[in-house]
């Protein structure tokens, strides 16, 4: 199939990377082609369907939209809670799609084995009633004794135990070519009254960062809202979630007797941080200071826009172990009811390996074995 001068401005858009290139063509010659294409230096390229298809495929589109002239608007696959309300990367779409797909099962999964409705009978109406639940939920009295790293295993393990999907990762489907920027999305909640789901990215290098994203999430789900955050305050959800976590993590009135108005932010939230015994993040304690009115919009979106460039720079270590980073990405509870229903006979292997993304039997009997499933 042969791509023309007017295909060129919809593939550029898509943004291939060279390892997806590379991917795709394998041979130098055809590599040096298409990127010749999409850089304009030649007119047209024939591409055999194949090849398109897997194109597509590195950006979970269908082939066809590559011959459009102009690449079809897709609405966002969740409500959009942030400022700036960019349209969401393909690889961010991808990754709720995915997330939806496991809340769905996973609901099912609950109906059929007779589990009660999340938070069934509960009434919350205030901010007061959902800290309360917070607290219960997360066992935070134990949690906030614990150190950081395990405060954030802590709570994330009591929420799995109440039925809620926390998936962490920072990329799509399990795919390192499909990254999500922690820019883009911290965060996002998927409301469900028998299966909630948080997504967690796993890009922000900050454990405490982490532990405020989940509380924010958790406060989002509490709330009956599904969308996406990045602690933005241009929405009233955002504004009221940001406010729920900054009070289970540094209470109001303590964190106001801290305050000294008399020293900079960022001494501010270095003594704070010491006095809370290391529980929020810089970037929490920052947005609480806005939420009390300790500091103004504009010292706060220049330490926000500096803290996150920071972050952002921290290089990993290392990609950690495979299958912890599968538990991880899939929630264990979710991943374990997968794989105990493909063991009894109720999914299909190929089914079950498609939910946890994962591509070889020979992964998903590892990862049984990995999680103590038989």
């Amino acid at each position: 199939m042969i791509l023309h001068s007017n295909h060129i401005a919809t593939i550029q858009k898509l943004a291939f990377s060279q390892d997806e290139i590379v991917k795709v063509f394998k041979s130098a010659k055809q590599i040096k082609q298409f990127n010749d294409f999409i850089s304009n230096s030649i007119d047209s390229i024939e591409v055999a369907t194949d090849k398109l298809i897997k194109l597509a495929n590195c950006k979970n589109i269908p082939f066809a939209y590559l011959f459009l002239p102009e690449f079809p608007k897709i609405e966002n696959a969740l409500p959009d809670f942030r400022a700036d309300s960019r349209d969401f990367s393909p690889n961010l779409q991808s990754c709720i799609g995915a997330s939806k797909k496991k809340q769905e099962w996973f609901r099912n999964y609950l109906i059929r084995n007779g589990y009660d409705k999340f938070l069934n009978g509960k009434e919350i109406k205030s901010n007061a009633d959902i800290i309360r639940e917070i607290k219960i939920l997360i066992d935070f009295d134990s949690a906030k004794k614990k150190s950081k790293g395990e405060r954030f295993i802590h709570i994330k393990q009591a929420l799995e135990s109440n039925n809620i999907i926390v998936q962490q990762s920072g990329m799509s489907q399990n795919q390192t070519q499909k990254p999500i920027s922690i820019t883009e999305c911290r965060g996002y909640a998927i409301y469900d009254e028998y299966a909630p789901l948080i997504f967690i990215n796993s890009n922000d290098s900050s454990i405490n960062g982490k532990i405020f994203t989940l509380l924010h999430e958790l406060a989002h789900i509490l709330l009956k809202h599904s969308g996406v955050s990045s602690y933005d305050f241009g929405a009233n959800e955002e504004y009221q979630c940001n406010e729920i976590a900054g009070e289970i993590l540094i209470p109001t009135n303590e964190f106001t007797k801290q305050w000294n108005k008399n020293i900079s932010l960022e001494n501010n939230i270095k003594n704070i941080s010491t006095y809370f015994n290391d529980t929020a993040s810089p970037l929490a304690i920052a947005t609480k200071a806005l939420l009390t009115k300790l500091t103004n919009n504009d010292e706060y979106q220049e330490f926000k826009e500096t803290f996150l460039a920071s972050i952002t720079k921290i290089k990993k270590k290392s990609g950690g172990d495979y299958y912890s980073n599968i538990t991880a990405a899939n929630s264990k509870n979710f991943a374990k009811s997968v794989i105990i229903d493909t063991l009894n006979g109720y999914e299909t292997y190929k089914d079950a390996m498609d939910l946890l993304d994962i591509k070889n039997i020979k992964s998903f009997n590892t990862l049984a074995e990995k999680l103590e499933v038989r």
